[in-house]
């Protein structure tokens, strides 16, 4: 007997050895997975019992939540921005129209280096006007007469019949815009992302004076609170506005 006993022994010993390191590594795996999910009985599914065409449709579920909270975020920070447009003509009731502008790496030169554009990818206006059309991938020329006010952080008055912008002055005039403000949409590191373009018609009584200066300040300050949502946004492209 106690020479079957030791040949007994051994025998445990063999079987032991292994089921142990199999036992510590399924654990080892169950808790990775654990910590992973940031809950046990994720994990533990995650660890025994998925597929890999469940692991498929979770992750395609994941990246729909991400688009969906995306969307979420754009319709939001989208009113927010039409709202701080509309003050503006309510602070301004001269006032025919507001739009904003914003800049991007909207084509690709011959040479391969990106060029900028710029979208006008919200307009409000005041009642019985027409507000400017949602367009895409505009020159930057169309700038030519207020960008280096712009990029300085300052508002810019200018008559449309003044421009030198041919493209511009003619795209104005044939909406009967008499006069153009711009102001920047710079964010707290004094980087241009867009403009906000306020525009009254030839029919529309024009400040100046003392007049111009709070409204200079109204367009400047709505402008930074548009470059804090356009930051949070993120990059173009985006979903039209309307």
């Amino acid at each position: 007997m106690t020479l079957l006993a030791g040949l007994r022994r051994p025998a445990r010993q063999v079987f032991l050895q292994p089921l142990l390191t199999v036992f510590l590594l399924t654990s080892f795996n169950a808790a990775l997975h654990i910590a992973r999910e940031s809950s046990v009985v994720d994990g533990l599914r995650v660890a025994f019992l998925d597929s890999e065409a469940s692991r498929v449709q979770r992750a395609r579920e994941a990246d729909n939540m991400t688009l969906q909270a995306e969307l979420r975020h754009f319709v939001d920070s989208n009113r927010v921005i039409g709202q701080l447009l509309d003050t503006i003509l309510q602070r301004m009731p001269d006032a025919a129209r507001v739009r904003l502008d914003v800049i991007h790496n909207g084509v690709v030169g011959l040479n391969g280096t990106g060029l900028l554009r710029y979208d006008v990818v919200h307009a409000v206006a005041a009642p019985g006007r027409a507000p400017d059309p949602l367009v895409q991938n505009q020159p930057m020329a169309d700038w030519a007469d207020t960008l280096p006010a712009l990029l300085a952080g300052q508002c810019v008055l200018r008559q449309t019949e003044l421009l030198h912008n041919q493209q511009m002055r003619a795209r104005l005039a044939g909406m009967a815009v008499g006069t153009l403000l711009a102001c920047p949409v710079a964010d707290v590191q004094g980087r241009l992302l867009g403009a906000v373009l306020i525009m009254w018609d030839l029919s529309d009584p024009t400040p100046a004076g003392a007049q111009l200066a709070p409204l200079m300040l109204l367009g400047q300050q709505i402008g930074a609170q548009i470059a804090a949502i356009l930051d949070l946004r993120g990059p173009p492209p985006w979903p039209p506005a309307g």
